[in-house]
């Protein structure tokens, strides 16, 4: 058996397929990003869900995560999974790769990330061979879901939304300024935190406040992070995740005003991934057996 996964920093989705491909079961779990969670925690998780039937069938585990971008933090998550998938190679990427073959459709393409946090880069087709800088929730994550709780946020403590607003965001999110203080500075999993109430803002989107926060959030990332690569107007552009997902009709406002191609938006990439895997990678390594041979 194989076994994929695409993890952001709240849920990680996993695929037990066999060798052709053919889906076995999915199932999911918090995510596992190497900057908030350790070998325990990890573990814990594993232990608790229905993969705990599959760990000694493993043969090889393709991870692709939130954070994995090093090989010391690539490590945080090796390890747990190592000890868990006793009899597997385990595999780790980045989950920007995961978004760039999920929604690949044969041409050079720009993929985007916006969930939890977001990314982007240019990919050829087998290779990401220019990638936005990943700066995480802190400094970076222009127009994510913790971007996006940060200015809802923001405005309500400084008393700028309107009453409306205002009710709503008190009678179904945390506003108790201590607590929020609380849970942001002293909590390892802050960004997933603050990505809570994104929520609040697809569901009142049409709020003239809300739309306005997001057309100029969605600009701030397309001028960061798409047109910063020479043909950002010349192959189509990519999106995977929730906020990507919710925020659709808005992305294609944006991507429309400058004339770009739109592509795919799709809320979790591991359909994609999984036939993306066995078409190309699972292909080029037999290939590469064969040749040797």
């Amino acid at each position: 058996m194989i076994l994929i996964a695409d993890s952001g920093s709240t849920k990680c989705s996993w695929a037990v397929c066999d060798l052709e491909g053919s889906l076995i079961e999915r199932c999911k779990t918090i995510g596992f990003n190497p900057f908030f969670t350790n070998k325990e925690s990890i573990i814990k998780h594993l232990d608790s869900s229905t993969l705990d039937k599959y760990k000694h069938d493993i043969k090889e585990v393709f991870f692709y995560g939130a954070g994995c971008s090093t090989k010391e933090k690539n490590k945080i998550i090796a390890q747990p999974l190592d000890m868990f998938f006793n009899n597997a190679q385990i595999i780790i990427s980045h989950d920007i790769k995961a978004a760039c073959y999920a929604t690949y459709n044969g041409k050079p393409n720009i993929s985007c990330i916006l969930g939890t946090g977001s990314n982007s880069c240019f990919f050829d087709g087998k290779e990401i061979v220019e990638n936005a800088p990943a700066l995480g929730f802190l400094i970076g994550d222009e127009a994510s879901g913790n971007y996006f709780g940060k200015k809802i946020l923001n405005l309500y403590l400084n008393k700028k939304l309107p009453d409306d607003l205002k009710k709503k965001l008190e009678s179904e999110f945390e506003t108790n300024l201590s607590i929020i203080k609380n849970k942001t500075y002293n909590n390892n999993r802050a960004n997933v935190f603050l990505a809570e109430y994104f929520p609040f803002v697809s569901n009142n989107k049409n709020h003239p406040i809300i739309k306005e926060l997001i057309y100029k959030t969605l600009e701030e990332f397309f001028n960061l992070h798409i047109i910063c690569y020479k043909n950002f107007n010349q192959v189509e552009i990519n999106f995977v995740g929730s906020v990507a997902y919710y925020l659709t009709d808005e992305i294609h406002t944006i991507l429309e005003k400058y004339k770009c191609i739109i592509g795919k938006i799709i809320q979790n990439p591991i359909e994609g991934l999984i036939s993306y895997h066995f078409k190309n990678i699972n292909l080029a390594r037999r290939n590469d057996i064969f040749s040797s041979n």
